[in-house]
């Protein structure tokens, strides 16, 4: 008989304010027998997709802040939370990208474990329009109303902003008021890219929960702790036409444990650099 994981049996605190408990809790059943209950707080402090509130540090920092408000005051000892970031993809500029992190945080063994999930496939888009614009072409590209919209005055100070817009009628009278508010008589329309208004992110979160599910079920070869995994890559490879050396060209994966220094190598990435990705052949 195999041994029982460290988490089996064990229940662990998912903070999140927009409904992920169903994308989440599956996978950690699954993987490991740890059972995952929702706590519904204001993670919307720690920054909001609409720019009422800037997030403040990394996305990385940010989960783990939504983690820890959770565990604050309860009876729990493992958190979970994740965050997203969607704008244009830091390597494609000209593609929108959802790259999603989910953490979770164990107070008893003090340890932290995350996952990281980069997808294009997400339905984010944004328009200024004027009064009695055809939104036709727009709805289209948003995906309406299987994903829903925000509205805001494109231009005002009084923070009016209506979110979870999901019928053509609650759009109208949103747009209405929106433009009668701003200062330039315009509307700003965007996706509202919250968990439990976006389908294509909740995708996204599934998957971010899945690989955080496998790499919690993965124990250390040393200490036995959960969340042995991926920790950095070997890096230098020569280039296959020139020779030259790239010495940030990723080789080899290194796996480490997140508690103690135990590490070993992993899969091998590359062996050389693509002409197309080296500064001597592609300047």
């Amino acid at each position: 008989m195999a041994d029982r994981h460290p988490y089996s049996e064990k229940e662990a605190l998912l903070t999140s304010k927009h409904k992920k408990l169903a994308l989440v809790a599956p996978y950690f059943q699954e993987s490991c027998g740890l059972v995952i209950r929702e706590l519904a707080l204001d993670t919307d402090r720690f920054g909001t997709f609409a720019g009422e509130v800037e997030r403040v540090g990394t996305p990385l920092e940010t989960a783990i802040k939504k983690a820890r408000f959770g565990l604050e005051n309860n009876d729990f000892s493992i958190g979970l939370a994740s965050e997203g970031s969607i704008a244009p993809d830091y390597l494609i500029p000209f593609v929108q990208s959802d790259i999603e992190i989910m953490v979770l945080v164990d107070n008893e063994n003090d340890i932290i474990i995350s996952e990281v999930h980069r997808s294009f496939d997400i339905t984010a888009v944004s328009k200024t329009i004027s009064p009695n614009e055809d939104l036709t072409e727009f709805l289209h590209s948003a995906d309406f109303p299987n994903h829903h919209l925000i509205v805001q005055p494109n231009e005002s100070q009084d923070g009016l902003i209506f979110k979870g817009v999901e019928t053509l009628s609650q759009l109208k009278e949103a747009i209405t008021l929106a433009t009668e508010a701003s200062t330039d008589n315009q509307a700003r329309i965007q996706s509202d890219l919250r968990a439990n208004h976006s389908p294509s992110r909740q995708k996204n979160i599934s998957e971010v929960a899945r690989l955080l599910a496998i790499r919690v079920k993965s124990l250390c070869p040393n200490c036995s702790m959960p969340g042995w995994g991926l920790k950095d890559h070997v890096r230098g490879l020569n280039c296959s036409a020139c020779l030259l050396s790239v010495p940030n060209a990723i080789h080899r994966e290194i796996l480490g444990c997140v508690k103690c220094t135990q590490t070993s190598l992993g899969n091998v990435i590359a062996t050389v650099v693509d002409p197309a990705n080296c500064p001597e052949c592609n300047p």
